[in-house]
């Protein structure tokens, strides 16, 4: 009984560890598409300057702004990029290196 628990266990961990993984890839990709959209109109110095200062809130209303003067931000995006601007770090950023 207990070789079952532990392969159920194993299972379900390595099921988990499948999509923490893939988190980090969406986030490396996210990362990407920001810096290439971004800095079509700003520096990434502008940005990495409010990295760690804005709320997600308060960059979701920025990139929602952006995209009405014209950025190329689909608007199934603007939260996941929001996001991302609102958890980024501006020591690891993909933006800030």
């Amino acid at each position: 009984m207990n070789l079952v628990k532990f392969r159920y266990q194993i299972a379900v961990s390595l099921f988990c560890s499948i999509f923490f993984l893939a988190g980090f890839g969406l986030a490396s990709d996210m990362g990407t598409f920001v810096e290439k959209t971004c800095t079509k109109c700003h520096s990434a110095k502008r940005i990495c300057l409010n990295l760690g200062v804005k709320s997600g809130p308060a960059w979701k209303s920025t990139v929602e702004k952006m995209v009405a003067k014209g950025a190329q931000v689909a608007p199934e995006k603007i939260e996941g990029v929001a996001l991302y601007l609102a958890g980024a770090n501006p020591d690891s950023s993909v933006l800030c290196r």
